[in-house]
């Protein structure tokens, strides 16, 4: 029998909004420009990873730091422009954890590895920014994921034992940084299906919210 939990940490990207989609729109646009093809390979590749981390990731890939850093500032900008005028999506579920998180008084934190400004934007563009008095971005730690740092940064936040929280979280990068952190987490894959390898050490994979809704509840006791 699993011990009960006392704080629900989620991720943003992938796993309350789907922007996943929309950043792969931003990175083929900027490949467009930049005149430099980008296969989608590379572009799953780099799915729950910094800004920071995905210029490093693209620049080992094409073994060149300044066609890294031209394509992300390319990203960023389109990214940008997508986010403030574009059609931004919540994930199917996110509305109902959340509701049931405030019923029941759940201490809850954002843990994101996108930066300040932008978690706040899709925070308050999609409406969830009202569920949240706790927020770690990724430009507010010394290491992103896969690294624990935002998960023990949001912990500490909320001031409850990382071993008390749950996470729920849609990237292998992120499950990584949960479990490095010493937190229990329930994935719920976006774009990505996940290797067994993947989701090893998770208490379940779900479909999506709906099915993680009912586990969060038998394991809040």
């Amino acid at each position: 029998m699993q011990a009960p939990f006392t704080a629900l940490l989620f991720d943003m990207d992938g796993l309350m909004i789907d922007t996943e989609s929309v950043s792969g729109d931003a990175w083929r646009l900027a490949a467009e420009e930049v005149g430099q093809p980008i296969d989608e390979a590379l572009i799953l590749g780099m799915v729950g990873l910094s800004v920071h981390k995905c210029v490093d990731f693209i620049a080992g890939h094409f073994q060149d730091r300044s066609l890294a850093e031209t394509l992300s500032a390319s990203c960023r900008r389109h990214y940008r422009r997508l986010l403030a005028h574009g059609e931004l999506r919540v994930k199917p579920g996110i509305f109902d954890v959340l509701q049931w998180a405030e019923d029941t008084v759940l201490p809850r934190a954002v843990a994101t590895s996108t930066q300040r400004e932008l978690c706040d934007l899709k925070l308050a563009r999609t409406g969830l920014q009202r569920f949240f008095r706790h927020t770690v971005a990724g430009d507010e730690v010394a290491n992103t994921k896969p690294a624990p740092d935002i998960y023990l940064a949001a912990a500490a936040l909320l001031d409850v034992a990382p071993a008390q929280c749950v996470v729920l979280e849609d990237s292998v990068y992120g499950v990584r940084a949960a479990q490095a952190a010493g937190m229990r987490v329930i994935m719920v894959p976006d774009i990505l299906t996940p290797t067994s390898e993947d989701s090893a050490g998770t208490l379940a994979v779900c479909r999506d919210l709906h099915e993680a809704l009912p586990l969060l509840k038998q394991l809040r006791g």
